[in-house]
């Protein structure tokens, strides 16, 4: 075998290891890609539904405005033990009853919570709901 027969095969695995490279590639990026989108519909569905875990703080002082992010609380949250744990929807509930309102702390991050949320209820046994 020459060294022009040699170079011509050595060119044509390249050509078949490049190609196959950026197949791989392609596809990576296209799985990242929908994975990410699917998570963001997730999180945007546990965001909305009022499921997500809040703390309520339930120590003497004045009355509370606002509930914080149980899965990813602000800085203000120092205690948990000063917090009791709600869904939104029990803890607003529970407000109804006396004459305050509660509303989300803008400092917490509710996107991460909504996203960790969205992925702990992907995980549980659809048949046992747990």
């Amino acid at each position: 075998m020459g060294d022009a027969e040699f170079n011509k095969v050595r060119l044509r695995k390249l050509k078949i290891l490049s190609e196959y490279y950026a197949e791989d590639t392609r596809r990576r990026e296209k799985l990242a890609a929908d994975l990410a989108e699917a998570d963001q519909e997730m999180a945007a569905l546990a965001d909305g539904s009022l499921d997500l875990p809040c703390l309520v703080r339930i120590t003497p002082g004045p009355k509370q405005t606002v509930y914080h992010s149980a899965d990813a609380p602000c800085g203000r949250v120092r205690d948990r033990d000063n917090y009791r744990e709600y869904s939104e929807y029990e803890a607003l509930e529970e407000v109804e009853e006396v004459d305050y309102y509660l509303e989300r702390c803008t400092a917490c991050d509710w996107d991460k919570a909504a996203k960790d949320h969205a992925l702990n209820v992907d995980r549980r046994d659809p048949v046992q709901g747990v």
